[in-house]
């Protein structure tokens, strides 16, 4: 536990309404004493298209350093907010090496994920383009990661289509 002016405080996960993260974050930051909503570049679906995008780390999570005694009773009625995570019927203190660490991560803006690979033989869906909301088998990378081919099963004939990655995903995505 942290003493901020005399009182001991600390980081608390809070659970808010879904999407409502930043709005959340907004009204929390004017009671508690320092709050953290870790953000993460993605990709998402807009009309069919993967787009990149900024969205939170932990969909519907923020991080609050607070004084439960002295500032649960305004905490708990933020607009966006649904409760703080506790567990045994105990808000559940997260560690100060946590947010250290995210912190750290989130220093220079989003974090940048990773890209899923796609795996060989893995079901895939194409989301825009002529071939758009076709389903087939991922066959394989070609010459780098811009471009893959897979395996369409058209009217009963199989056909190979190589077509860009990013028009492709996961089927159950």
């Amino acid at each position: 536990m942290l003493s901020v002016g005399g009182k001991s405080s600390a980081w608390y996960l809070l659970r808010t309404k879904a999407g409502e993260e930043r709005r959340a974050c907004e009204h929390v930051m004017r009671i508690a004493d320092d709050v953290l909503l870790p953000l993460a570049k993605v990709q998402v679906r807009r009309r069919s298209r993967l787009v990149k995008s900024v969205a939170p780390l932990f969909s519907c999570y923020l991080f609050a350093l607070l004084d439960l005694e002295r500032q649960w009773v305004r905490v708990r009625y933020v607009r966006g907010l649904r409760n703080i995570v506790h567990f045994g019927g105990q808000p559940s203190v997260v560690p100060e090496w946590i947010i250290s660490e995210l912190k750290q991560r989130c220093s220079k803006g989003p974090v940048e994920l990773a890209e899923r690979r796609l795996l060989k033989g893995e079901s895939v869906r194409v989301v825009d383009g002529p071939l758009q909301n076709l389903e087939g088998v991922f066959d394989g990378y070609l010459s780098g990661p811009e471009r893959v081919a897979i395996l369409l099963s058209l009217m009963g004939v199989g056909a190979r289509a190589l077509v860009p990655a990013s028009i492709v995903v996961p089927a159950a995505y």
